[in-house]
């Protein structure tokens, strides 16, 4: 078997007003093709180019024998780059690259991407429902409809990003995201789980004003109130809330992890193969995590979720796959096989690789490098 690469593909997918799903293909001379995912990059007009950059160093390649060496060269490279933003565009390129590579590791093989990444077989992993793309106008009334659906559905894990403005006509963006996080509360019920997303929208003031009255509602988990990595903004945090503290989506090194769980106070770590650059760095980082709950953050389309339903194996501490719900669009048809969410859970598949490739003949806009 020739697993010499033959064409390194972006397929880009435009599912709403707001989120553009980018793909990356890999395929070997036999015919193998892998899939990866590099969404949410940042810098999305600049990811063909960043593509295309790629191809004389990829084409050529072989997947397995080379593959991995290949992606530890571009990660070394990519830390050199004096630019933040720059950086982060390349290391979910790189991300998507090395999640394409490792599927076609794993069919090579002959085994699920589980297995290939030496986790423990489980039937299906739970997902948490994450209405923050689904609501319409970003009324609270959006938000308490998308968010009972979602309990119909039988999720009983819920976050929502309330803070993400528009603030309402004559309200503060903290008012506003209070009456979307109590309309989402009221719609979800008591017994359902509320997660808050703050995404780094709020100063220390209005973080001081929102969090006492977050804490009322029965917050599981506060997202990104501050920089997780910085343990005096840690401490603050810990002393004025009640709820655990979340984040950690663009840690991607040992560092940046150290400094996290220094301070004791990180509940939740949420990890993203996409910005750790792949899935190796993403496990060694799983693998150093203790003392709190491993998630993996995914705001993204049906190949990224289906990496992280697999990498749900790897750890014993693991907990949760964030799960975009209620989007306008149909994401199960865009991968085959399609995308099943039964409850709150995602089966993982048994086939050989990731067990998903994206559907022949959608809507694609693809440009080969």
């Amino acid at each position: 078997m020739s697993l010499r690469i033959t064409d390194l593909r972006l397929r880009r997918f435009r599912a709403t007003q707001r989120s553009t799903w980018m793909f990356l293909e890999i395929e070997t001379e036999d015919g193998l093709v892998g899939t990866g995912e590099c969404s949410d990059s940042g810098w999305p007009e600049q990811v063909p180019e960043t593509v295309a950059r790629l191809a004389s160093r990829v084409l050529g390649t072989d997947a397995v024998a080379g593959g991995q060496d290949l992606c530890d060269q571009l990660r070394r490279e990519c830390a050199l780059h004096g630019d933040p933003r720059t950086r982060f565009l390349r290391r979910t390129v790189i991300g998507g690259l090395d999640m394409a590579l490792a599927d076609i590791a794993a069919q090579a093989r002959g085994v699920p991407l589980w297995r290939w990444l030496g986790g423990e077989q489980r039937e299906s992993v739970p997902v948490y429902a994450n209405i923050n793309r689904s609501g319409g106008r970003r009324r609270p009334r959006d938000f308490a409809i998308k968010a009972a659906a979602a309990v119909a559905d039988g999720h009983g894990k819920i976050k929502v990003a309330p803070f993400d403005g528009p603030p309402l006509p004559g309200w503060s963006i903290v008012d506003t995201g209070l009456a979307i996080a109590q309309a989402v509360r009221e719609a979800i019920g008591e017994a359902a789980e509320l997660m808050i997303d703050v995404h780094h929208k709020l100063s220390r003031e209005e973080l001081a004003a929102a969090v006492p009255r977050l804490d009322d509602l029965g917050v599981a988990w506060l997202e990104d109130a501050v920089d997780v990595t910085d343990p005096e903004a840690m401490r603050w945090l810990a002393a004025l809330a009640k709820a655990p503290i979340a984040g950690g989506e663009t840690i991607h090194s040992a560092e940046q992890l150290a400094a996290a769980l220094s301070t004791g106070h990180l509940r939740v770590l949420l990890l993203d193969p996409k910005y750790t650059s792949g899935l190796t760095p993403l496990a060694r980082l799983a693998q150093q995590a203790t003392g709190v709950d491993v998630t993996y953050h995914n705001p993204c389309g049906p190949i990224s979720t289906a990496v992280c339903a697999h990498l749900a194996t790897i750890h014993p501490d693991f907990t949760l796959v964030e799960l975009m719900y209620g989007e306008d669009v149909d994401r199960a048809a865009v991968v085959t096989p399609p995308e099943t969410v039964m409850g709150a859970s995602l089966p993982l598949s048994m086939a050989p690789g990731l067990g998903a490739g994206l559907t022949p003949g959608l809507d694609f806009l693809t440009e080969s490098a």
